[in-house]
């Protein structure tokens, strides 16, 4: 399995974000390495907020890349950059519902009394409580970019400024 695989496991599992870095970088300090066909991560240089440290934002790559496929995790760093900053602790209570919340700034509705809340208590096995837990966040967002049935990078306002693949929606 590679290093991706089983930090993405370790996100999934409930570890933290401090958890999850420790096992990469114990990983990469034990000369494991991802296959030479895989690509790396995060792809290429990330796309940032002018505005934001970007130590801030990349310190969250180990998390962004466990859970990320290479392609998406310069997208998802680009998205935290201008929806967070990279503080795990940011919430915007002026957005719908509840407000967002977390490093993507998932917004509460996912969370809380939707159709959507179910899958999210499902995937991940825990309360509502758990939307500014890093690895969470980090999770959620990848897990609701890639559902087929919502429209990917698209639920983010800010990725019209992050280069990203659109994903494809599915067949009704």
């Amino acid at each position: 399995m590679c290093i991706a695989g089983l930090c993405a496991a370790a996100a999934l599992q409930g570890c933290s974000a401090p958890e999850i870095t420790s096992i990469w970088f114990s990983l990469q300090q034990a000369g494991v390495t991802a296959p030479a066909d895989e690509e790396p991560c995060p792809e290429g240089r990330p796309v940032l907020s002018d505005v934001v440290d970007p130590g801030a934002v990349m310190r969250w790559a180990p998390t962004v890349c466990a859970v990320f496929d290479p392609i998406d995790a310069s997208t998802a760093l680009c998205v935290i950059s201008y929806e967070s900053g990279g503080d795990p602790d940011s919430m915007n209570p002026d957005d719908p519902g509840r407000g967002s919340f977390g490093l993507m700034q998932i917004n509460s509705d996912w969370w809380i009394g939707s159709e959507y809340h179910e899958r999210m208590v499902k995937w991940f096995g825990r309360d509502d409580e758990t939307y500014l837990d890093p690895a969470v966040n980090i999770g959620a967002a990848a897990l609701l970019v890639n559902d087929p049935d919502l429209t990917g990078w698209h639920a983010w306002t800010t990725s019209r400024l992050c280069p990203h693949r659109h994903h494809e929606v599915a067949q009704q």
